[in-house]
């Protein structure tokens, strides 16, 4: 399932999550206020948190909790990190955006589909009426 890129998120792979944070994926859940913040996101594969700018995020806290990030490259395989204007700071084999969305390799060709089509084929005036029935075209696809 894509979920939407706000100006700055990190974004992890579920399955590293549940293997290496310290408490696994309920501990982030709750750590992250995924289910109760609106910028925080959750689909089958991925986490995805949200800030206003790269620099707000506490990169030591996760190194603490066991993800692993590599100051010299400034990389890590355990999480991406992704801005808005600007896409991916650096390449997974399991994470793939469009500069609008970001989705796991696993995710399915319909939901990819569709976050292409909102991205290259909607015209804001199109997700403005959509909005304004209270459709929100800019959150995690599921279907």
């Amino acid at each position: 399932m894509p979920t939407f890129i706000h100006l700055a998120n990190l974004i992890f792979e579920k399955k590293i999550i549940a293997e290496k944070y310290t408490g696994g994926c309920n501990q982030f859940r709750i750590d992250y206020n995924i289910d109760a913040n609106e910028f925080n996101q959750e689909d089958d594969d991925l986490f995805s948190i949200s800030a206003m700018n790269l620099n707000e995020f506490e990169i030591d806290i996760l190194i603490e909790r066991g993800l692993k990030f590599d100051n010299q490259s400034n990389r890590s395989n355990d999480f991406v990190a992704v801005k808005r204007y600007g896409g991916a700071l650096w390449q997974t084999d399991w994470l793939s955006d469009n500069g609008t969305f970001a989705w796991h390799s696993n995710c399915k060709d319909d939901q990819k589909k569709k976050a292409i089509e909102i991205t290259e084929e909607m015209t804001m005036d199109r997700i403005q009426e959509l909005a304004d029935k209270g459709i929100n075209m800019f959150e995690t696809i599921k279907e």
